[in-house]
Formats: C-alpha cells, structure tokens, sequence
C-alpha cells in the first residue's frame, strides 16, 4: 500500500518537473533558449502530462522562443523536430506484425494503430498550434523558411506541413470576402503589399481598382481572419479587355455595373509563400463568378487578362530568319521592335508584326511536354476547365510585360456550359481553344492534333 509520505514524495517530483519544464522557470538565467531547452520543451508539448491547458500555454511559450532565435539556430531546431521525433520503427513493425495476424473481427483495430503508429510524434506538436489565435499563421510562416531547400530533414518537415495545409485549407473551411474602399485600413494597406501582378502605386490606384465598375474578392481561413490567403481583382466591361494599361488607367471614365457584360479576371495572387502548394486560384474564380451572377444577372462572359511569362524567352529561341522575311528587320532586332511598339509607336510593318508574334505565342501556349501545356499559366486556367479564347498582341506593355512575355496577354474564357466538358477534354489529351484561335492554328500549319474547339 502506497503511504501518505510516498503520495507526497512523488506530487513532490510531479511538481518539480512541471517547473523544470516550464518556459516560464528561471527565465531570468535563460535568456535564449538551447537546443537542450527545446528538446525538453517539446517532449512535453507532444505528451502533454499537466492536460490540454497547460500544454496550449508551452507551445505558446515554444513558439516565441523559436521566433527569437536567429534564422540559422531556427533550422537547427526543425532539424531536431525531424531528428527524434518521429515515428518509432519498433512500435512500427509491431502493429505491423499485428495487422499481418489479426482476423475479421479485430483487422480494423489493427489497421487503426497501425495508421497511428506511422504518423510521426512531431505532428501532435504542429497541430496544437491550430489552437492558438496566430498558431496557424506561425505555421504558414515557418514553412516559408524551409521551401527550397536541399536538407533531407527540411524536406521531411515541409511535406508534413503541408499534408496538415491541405486539409486544414480545405476550401470547405475558407469564406469568401469582397473588399471594398471602406474595408478596414490595414486590410487595404495589404492589398497593396500584396499584389503581385500589377503593382499597385498610390491611394488614387487602389481606389480605382475597388470602383463601382471593379470587385475584389479574397479568401479568409477562420484561424488567419487578417490574412489574405488568395485576392481576386476583377473589372465589369462591355466586351473582352484586350490591354492592361488601358484596364487599369484611373483617368478612365467609369462604366455603369447595369450596362455591362463581361467580368474581366486581370489579377490573382496567393501572398501567403508558406502555402505554395496549396491552390486557391481555382475555388477562388468559380466562387467569385457565383458572386457575380448574383449581383448582375446580366452578365454573360467571364474571362482573365492573363500574362504569358516565359514567352519572350521561347520566342528568342524559336525564331527564325525566314519567319521575317515580310519585315524590314532581322531576329536579333526583336527587342527594339518590341520597345518601339511598347512606347507608343505603330510603323507600317505594325501588322506584319503583330501577325507573326500571336501566331508564335499560339504555338506557345498549345505545346505539350508530357502531355502539359508547357506554360504554367495555361496550365492552371485550363485545369480549372477554362479554354484558351484570345491573344492579343501589346495587351502589357509595362517593362515586366515586354521582358517576361513579349507584351502578349490571354484571355482565358470561363463559360460555366463547358467548364466539365473542357477538363473532360484536357483529361483526354486535348486542349480547349475557341474556334477562333483553332481556325487560326490551322492556317498557320501548326500542329492541331491536340487541340479541342469551342
């Protein structure tokens, strides 16, 4: 029988680790946390023996002091995560043994402990984050420190995470939000941090883009209610913007949201670097074009005002001297002519040229490797079942336009009647065109196998 000085002795030792362990004790004498500190510190987070409460409060304690570390003694710590804290091969290939020797009535159990043991010890400690109000945001920010890198135990851990962001960033769990001129300051300050595709340079120019005949729409995960995980920027025109500037000049005049047909997607960005991976483009568009027809009915057509990076360096290596005979210039005069069209120019050769650079950019956007559209951009719109609809020649004439994609911008056309039969088609091989640009591949002699017109 157990004493009353044994009972003591041992909520004695209970009490003395509890301290020992805490984030809190002696914190005076320990200023930085050693890597001994974060071992102990984890072990216990991961087994939480003083109950959920107190193990909330040490992953706190554990998150800030890793974010006070210097970004090199930082990797040490997530080499160690993945170093001891892992899953355990004895226990391992004893479920296994289990699972190989359990009958019907007992198989189930077996695979459950099974799937419990090859889950590695560290992901309890990751996912007690989810409970802290900034923990999922500690998360997004800690795997943008380990994206590229060559270490094995990195990689480990970036592919943990990311199993954990797919589910948790499931598009169930995301709400959707249009932003507007009144939406809070920092909101809209982010939006301008945020942009990636076409920068946006004064207040006057993030007014302009949030206008009556303009909407943006974002993406919100409950546990990042500040953080913009995707932002949409769409214009409402009468027919198919061809040119960004144009799209985006803030001396414009206004259209009217009741005269328009056509919703004109020119921007997406997904800011958050530590969910690359995770796509939200796709959940984004199809849930803004739902919150477009229900504010305008009258709206007909969706389409991006997409850019075409790597064009311009595919042009320069797929250009021939024969493919200017019917210009007063050679090959390795491309650029000048690009910046000469680009600053406002039109020379007589104008539509000669213009010719052979849409022709060219179809014959980009429409070659496969591995049976993929080799630009990523194509590949994501019509993954998402878009079709390719227009080229359209200087629709960028921005520096950045010129130098990434000869000047060239896409639409890409979102007709909800076609948006299961294109990616059935894509599935099969085939990329989604419209008659038009099909037409047009055809009397260019391009190969036309693999194209689908609609």
């Amino acid at each position: 029988m157990v004493s009353v000085n044994q009972k003591l002795n041992r909520w004695t030792d209970s009490v003395r680790n509890y301290l020992f362990a805490s984030p809190v004790f002696n914190r005076e004498s320990r200023k930085t946390w050693g890597i001994g500190d974060f071992r102990r510190e984890i072990e216990t987070c991961i087994q939480a023996p003083f109950g959920e409460v107190d193990a909330r409060s040490r992953v706190a304690g554990l998150g800030a002091a890793y974010l006070a570390l210097a970004p090199p003694a930082r990797l040490e710590v997530l080499r160690l995560l993945v170093a001891e804290f892992g899953i355990d091969g004895t226990e391992v290939d004893a479920c296994i043994t289990a699972y190989q020797g359990a009958d019907e009535g007992t198989r189930d159990r077996a695979a459950a402990a099974l799937r419990e043991a090859v889950k590695p010890r560290r992901m309890a400690l990751l996912t007690r984050f989810t409970s802290l109000s900034d923990g999922v945001k500690f998360l997004v920010d800690m795997r943008s420190q380990l994206l590229g890198s060559d270490d094995p135990a990195l990689k480990t851990l970036d592919a943990d995470l990311k199993e954990l962001f797919q589910l948790w960033f499931d598009p169930g769990f995301l709400d959707i939000q249009r932003i507007t001129w009144n939406s809070s300051a920092s909101l809209l300050e982010k939006l301008m941090d945020y942009e990636a595709n076409h920068s946006i340079i004064s207040w006057r120019d993030l007014k302009n883009r949030l206008d009556g005949d303009r909407r943006c729409y974002t993406l919100f995960h409950p546990r990042m209610p500040q953080e913009p995980l995707a932002i949409l920027h769409v214009a409402l025109c009468r027919g198919m913007a061809a040119n960004v500037q144009e799209l985006l000049d803030v001396t414009s005049p206004m259209a009217d949201p009741e005269q328009v047909d056509t919703a004109v997607f020119y921007s997406v960005t997904s800011p958050q670097k530590g969910l690359l991976g995770i796509s939200f483009g796709e959940f984004i568009i199809k849930q803004a074009v739902k919150e477009l027809r229900a504010e305008l009915p009258d709206l007909s057509t969706f389409v991006t005002l997409s850019p075409v990076p790597g064009f311009r360096a595919w042009l320069e290596n797929h250009l021939e001297e024969q493919d200017f005979s019917r210009l007063p210039f050679a090959v390795a005069s491309l650029g000048t002519a690009l910046d000469s069209i680009a600053r406002g120019e039109r020379p007589e050769w104008h539509g000669e040229f213009a010719n052979l650079l849409q022709r060219k950019c179809l014959e980009y956007l429409t070659t496969l490797h591995k049976g993929r559209p080799i630009n990523p951009v194509t590949r994501f719109h019509l993954r998402n079942g878009a079709c390719i609809q227009r080229i359209n020649f200087m629709g960028d004439t921005s520096a950045n336009g010129i130098a990434s994609g000869a000047g060239m911008v896409v639409n890409y056309g979102y007709n909800l009647k076609h948006l299961e039969s294109n990616l059935l088609r894509l599935h099969q091989g085939k990329l989604a065109v419209s008659n038009a640009l099909l037409k047009a591949a055809r009397q260019a002699g391009l190969e036309v196998a693999q194209l689908a017109g609609v």
